[in-house]
C-alpha cells in the first residue's frame, strides 16, 4: 500500500522530500520525545492534552482588574472616527480644527476610515492649513520663517544632495517661466 498524505500506514513515502525518505512507524517511535517530556503535543486527543479542560475565569467579584478611567476634558471640538463608538478616554489637542480647514476636516471624519477620499481630503485639509498659517502670519505682519518650518536645516543637514537638486530644478524653472513671460511680453 503506497502512503498518500494524512493516510496513517507504516509504509515509507516514496519520495517526500527530492533525496529524502519518511520515517516508518518503529523509527518514528525511537524520535518520538513525547513521553520523556510533561506537557508535549498541544494536538493529542484532548483527554490526554494539558490544560483540558481549561480552568474557569476567577470570581472577580467587586474587585476590578484597572481602575476606572477619568476621561479628558473636551477643551474645543474633537474629530473621532465613524468606526468607534464614543471618544477615546485620552487625546491630543495640541491642533484644534479651525478655519477652512477645520470645516474641510470636518467633512473627511464623517467618512469612513476604509474610503480613499478620507484620506485624500484629509491631505488636502492639511495643505490649506499650511496656506492659513502662511496668511495668518503676514496679517499679523510677521514673516514667515519657511527654513524652520520646512525642515530645511534639517534637510540640509541629512540630505544635502536633494536639496541641491530640488534648488536646480526651482532655479531652472523660475529663469524659464521668467524669459517666457519676457518674450510674451514684447510681442
Amino acid at each position: 500500500m503506497e502512503q498518500t498524505l494524512g493516510s496513517s500506514s507504516d509504509d515509507r513515502l516514496k519520495r517526500p522530500v527530492p533525496g529524502g525518505i519518511a520515517l516508518n512507524a518503529e523509527e518514528k517511535r525511537t524520535v518520538d520525545l513525547s513521553g520523556r517530556i510533561a506537557g508535549w503535543g498541544s494536538d493529542l486527543d484532548p483527554a490526554r492534552r494539558p490544560g483540558v479542560p481549561r480552568d474557569g475565569a476567577p470570581g472577580i467579584g467587586i474587585e476590578t482588574l484597572y481602575p476606572p478611567i477619568t476621561r479628558q476634558a473636551t477643551p474645543h471640538r474633537i474629530h473621532k472616527s465613524t468606526e468607534h463608538g464614543k471618544l477615546t478616554p485620552v487625546f491630543g489637542t495640541s491642533c484644534p480644527p479651525r478655519g477652512l480647514s477645520g470645516r474641510i476636516r470636518d467633512f473627511a471624519y464623517r467618512l469612513s476610515e476604509g474610503r480613499v477620499s478620507r484620506w485624500v481630503t484629509l491631505l488636502f485639509a492639511d495643505r490649506v492649513d499650511v496656506v492659513e498659517g502662511v496668511a495668518s502670519d503676514f496679517v499679523k505682519l510677521q514673516t514667515p520663517n519657511l527654513i524652520r518650518e520646512m525642515g530645511l536645516r534639517s534637510e540640509w543637514r541629512y540630505n544635502k544632495k536633494r536639496v541641491l537638486t530640488v534648488a536646480t530644478a526651482a532655479t531652472v524653472s523660475i529663469a524659464a517661466l521668467y524669459l517666457l513671460s519676457r518674450s510674451t511680453r514684447r510681442r
